[in-house]
């Protein structure tokens, strides 16, 4: 793909293009273990946290691996306990350019899509944008994050 062909790409796709659309979520509530079983069950690392269908936080797989160490019976813990607060969005008008500067800018590997009144429609992670993308900006893209 020529890089004309992929700035092209980047303006006319959309985050609606490429997002994984309703993403299993918990609520503040729901535990560890049951993150852990969406993990599991659908092949993912994140989970949003919704409160009145508004995304709060991103729990991760990673935010559990790390919790494991200092928090005694970590199943039975409501995720709220460990999520990290604050999400990343964009919107599903947003096009995959602007996706990509957040990902980048914001040093996440994926951000939530939300509708105008904030409720979650959706959730893009590299995994959706790399096949749409060559390998060498993708590389860009992953470097950036890296190096910022």
């Amino acid at each position: 793909m020529s890089e004309h062909d992929e700035i092209k790409t980047l303006e006319s796709m959309t985050a609606a293009d490429v997002m994984t659309a309703a993403p299993l979520t918990c609520s503040s509530f729901s535990t560890v273990l049951e993150a852990v079983m969406i993990f599991r069950d659908v092949d993912c690392g994140a989970v949003p946290i919704l409160e009145e269908g508004r995304p709060v936080a991103v729990l991760t797989d990673r935010d559990v691996a790390l919790a494991v160490a200092d928090h005694h019976e970590l199943g039975n813990r409501p995720v709220s306990e460990i999520a990290q607060p604050g999400i990343v969005s964009v919107t599903p008008e947003d096009t995959l350019g602007r996706v990509c500067e957040v990902l980048r800018t914001q040093g996440v590997r994926r951000v939530l899509v939300v509708d105008a009144a904030g409720r979650l429609v959706g959730i893009i992670g590299w995994a959706d944008i790399a096949p749409v993308l060559s390998d060498r900006m993708m590389g860009r893209l992953v470097t950036d994050m890296v190096v910022e």
